[in-house]
This record gives C-alpha cells, sequence and structure tokens, in this order.
C-alpha cells in the first residue's frame, strides 16, 4: 500500500510516538524493578540484621553485671546464676536469628566475626558461671581474664557491624530516591519530546491529534500512580527502619551508664550514627505519607488528638523546662483523618519545644476553635520567635531556619503545609521575635459528627 506524502507523514508521526510512550514505560518499568530490589534487601536483610544486632548487643552488655552479681555470690540473689543462663539463652537465639540471615554485600567478614566472637563470650560466661556453681574459687580470675576480653571483643564486633548496616541502610535509601529522582527526569524529557511530536501530528491532522491526547492522558495518569507508588514505598521503607532504630538506641541508653570509658565511646558513637539515621527516616516518613492520597470520608476528634499530643510530649517538655497547656473545647470533629491531625500537631509542638532556646517563658499553648466551615488549630509559644525574611519560606521542603545547628532535615513545616493543602485547608503565622509563635492550621469542618454507641 503506497501512502501520499502528508499520510507518509502522519504514519510517521504516529509510530515515533508510540514507540515513544513505549520506551518511556518500559523504563519506567526498569527503575521500578530496581526500586523492588532495593526494597528487597532492605525488608529482607538490613532492616532484621539491625533489629537482631541490637537486641544482641543489649543482651550482650546486660551480662556483664549479671555474672559479676553471681562471681561475689556471697551478696548476690540466689537467683542470679539462672537469669545469666535465661539471657545467654535469649542471646543465642537473637544471634542465630541473625546468622540465618543472608550477609549484606561486604558484610561477610563482620558475620563470620560476629559468630566467632559471640561464641567465645557465650564460652566463657558458662565457664565462669560453672566455676560459681561449683564453688572452686576460681570464678573470680575467669571473669576477669576470660570472660571480660570475650565480652569487650564481641561488643566491638557487634557495633561494628550494626555501623555496617546503618551505612547500609542509608545507602540503600538514598539508591530509592536517586532513582526516583532520575527516573522523574528522564520521564519528563521524553515526556517533553512525545508532546513535541504530538504537536507535529496535530498539525498533519486534527484527529490524529485528539487521539494523541487522549493516549498522553492515560500516559500521565499512569505516570501518576506511579510516583504515587513510590511515595508509599518510601513511607514504609521508612517506617520499616524506625521501629528496629528506635529497640537499638533504647539498648544503648540503657547500657550506657553500666559501661566502662572505652566501650562508653563505642556506645555513644553508634548512638550519634543512630540518631542521625532516624532524624532522616523520620522527616522523609512524615514528608512521604503527607502526599499520600486525602480520605475523602475521614474525621478526628480535634480535642482528643490535641490531649493524645500534647501527652506524648510530657516528658520532652518537662525535661526543657517547658509547660504544654491544652485549651480543651466542645466537640469539634475536623474532615481528615486521626493520622493526619495528629501528625499536623505533632509536627507544630515539636518544633515549638525544640526551638524554645533559652527564653525565659516557656510555655506551648495547644487549642482548637470552630468556624462555620472550618476548625483552626494552633499551637503558639513563647519561643525566640521567626525571623521575617525566614517567614516567607519557612514552609518550603528542607528550609532551616536561624537555628540550623538543631537537628532535623527541615520537613516538619513543609509536611503540615502539604498535609493541610491536600485537605482543603491552609497554613498562617504570626511570628515576633523576642516574643513568639503562632502557627493556625485551618482544615475543613465536619458539622455533622459521627454517632456514638451507647
Amino acid at each position: 500500500m503506497r501512502f501520499e506524502r502528508h499520510q507518509s507523514a502522519v504514519v510517521l508521526a504516529s509510530v515515533l510516538t508510540v514507540l515513544a510512550f513505549v520506551g518511556i514505560t518500559v523504563y519506567t518499568q526498569y527503575r521500578l524493578t530496581a526500586v523492588d530490589h532495593v526494597s528487597s534487601t532492605i525488608a529482607t536483610n538490613a532492616v532484621p540484621s539491625l533489629e537482631y544486632l541490637g537486641r544482641s548487643l543489649v543482651r550482650l552488655q546486660t551480662l556483664r553485671p549479671l555474672i559479676a552479681d553471681a562471681v561475689g555470690a556471697s551478696s548476690a540473689p540466689a537467683e542470679t546464676v539462672p537469669l545469666a543462663r535465661a539471657e545467654l539463652q535469649a542471646l543465642q537465639s537473637d544471634i542465630d536469628g541473625y546468622l540465618r540471615l543472608t550477609p549484606l554485600h561486604g558484610e561477610d567478614e563482620l558475620w563470620n566475626a560476629t559468630r566467632r566472637d559471640l561464641d567465645g563470650a557465650e564460652t566463657a560466661a558458662h565457664q565462669v558461671l560453672e566455676a560459681v556453681e561449683r564453688a572452686d574459687g576460681s570464678a573470680p580470675a575467669r571473669f576477669r581474664t576470660e570472660f571480660v576480653p570475650a565480652l569487650d571483643r564481641a561488643a566491638g564486633t557487634m557495633r561494628a557491624a550494626m555501623d555496617f548496616d546503618v551505612k547500609e541502610s542509608e545507602r540503600l535509601a538514598r539508591e530509592v530516591g536517586d532513582v526516583r529522582r532520575t527516573t522523574s527526569r528522564t520521564i519528563t524529557i521524553l515526556d517533553a519530546v512525545a508532546t513535541g511530536i504530538a504537536g507535529l501530528l496535530a498539525l498533519l491532522a486534527l484527529q490524529s491529534a485528539r487521539d494523541h491526547d487522549r493516549l498522553l492522558q492515560a500516559h500521565n495518569a499512569l505516570l501518576s500512580d506511579r510516583v504515587t507508588e513510590l511515595d508509599r514505598f518510601a513511607g514504609r521503607v521508612a517506617h520499616d527502619i524506625l521501629s528496629p532504630l528506635d529497640t537499638v538506641g533504647m539498648g544503648l541508653a540503657l547500657v550506657t551508664p553500666s559501661a566502662d570509658a572505652g566501650a562508653r565511646a563505642h556506645i555513644e558513637r553508634s548512638q550519634r550514627a543512630l540518631q542521625r539515621v532516624k532524624q532522616l527516616v523520620e522527616g522523609l516518613l512524615r514528608f512521604a505519607r503527607s502526599g499520600v492520597r486525602t480520605d475523602a470520608d475521614g474525621q478526628a476528634a480535634v480535642d482528643a488528638v490535641l490531649k493524645n499530643v500534647a501527652l506524648d510530649y510530657a516528658d520532652a517538655a518537662r525535661a526543657a523546662g517547658i509547660e504544654i497547656v491544652v485549651e480543651s473545647s466542645e466537640r469539634i470533629d475536623a474532615a481528615c483523618s486521626v493520622a493526619v491531625l495528629t501528625s499536623i500537631v505533632q509536627n507544630l509542638v515539636s518544633n515549638a519545644i525544640k526551638y524554645m532556646g533559652d527564653s525565659p517563658a516557656r510555655w506551648v499553648r495547644v487549642s482548637a476553635r470552630a468556624g462555620a466551615t472550618r476548625v483552626s488549630v494552633e499551637v503558639a509559644d513563647s519561643g525566640p520567635g521567626i525571623p521575617a525574611d525566614v517567614q516567607a519560606h519557612m514552609f518550603d521542603p528542607f528550609v532551616r531556619g536561624p537555628h540550623a545547628e538543631i537537628g532535623g532535615i527541615g520537613l516538619g513545616l513543609a509536611t503540615v503545609k502539604r498535609l493541610a493543602e491536600a485537605h482543603g485547608g491552609l497554613v498562617e503565622v504570626e511570628s515576633t521575635v523576642g516574643v513568639g509563635t503562632r502557627i493556625r492550621v485551618q482544615l475543613p469542618l465536619v458539622t455533622e459528627p459521627p454517632s456514638r454507641a451507647h
């Protein structure tokens, strides 16, 4: 079949358009395969390794005072030896779980060293406990010369393994972000090329241009779904990493007071590494969650959320000498989920406490009031205030104020704004340097709260 010149141009443009969109789809699938591989590595290796190693390190450090008490049998409780043996059994169970995992790339040497040093520490512990039970007098010497050095070696190896897993988790998390950024950038370029071809096709045949527009819309919908999936994936990965990091952090905090100077230095280094990872992951988790689709039927009891958040931050506020005041209100329901409203209030209260500085008046006030169609949630503080030049950009992602030395990655207020606007609301700020800051979040009001069972 022969085509006229203009028909050949239409056919060629059509073929190029189809090839462009097929190429975009193939490329997107290829990049998503890379994300799936990274997510599988995090879920099946990095996260479980941190959890097992964290618990094992806490148990290992707990053994030192238990066995020391057992050696001093005259003043130790009768159940000290059974407690030590139970802790050894639990330690073995955790280490067995870690050793059943497939080592991460480059972790083989640390994996083998952990197994070797843990076996040595457990053997030394059993020998000391057996000497205590025999009452042959060699227990103190075995404790000093065999158990303590073996325990320190095992603890050092496990901390090295944890540092490796934390860094590997950071690398994998960054890899997910890099994949998403490069994919979006490349897709944008490919979309521009495809749109140009579609424009040429529109000049040759109006009907072909309309068909192309429909194809382009369908493709953009597919891309939007893919980006949403990547957002949700980042949120899931961040949430899964946070849980074992909290466990490890609590364990390290518990053993720090009883550790010697050398061990304390290693523990403090591990705590700093964990804190950096936790700040990054928490910020990414909140920001990723703020981008998901809204729940059209969501309803949140505002007063209950305010009280719960105040209770959650009571210890942190007390430690900083800050009073949190919740001004109770009548029953108000915001048209969003409890999780969304909690995230908004948590970010605002956390910022108010974190940036209080050395202000002489130290309070944070949380309140809410209902208007005709909106509920206004307000968090006010007596902090140092926000300069006018910072207020214009304070809700942009990764923007830090004049107190950049305070921990964080600059996503808290960006998350608040993103959540509020996604639910048809808005955010307002009033701040005076040296006086304090007042941030109001307005959300749609549920005029008919859900019925409650009696």
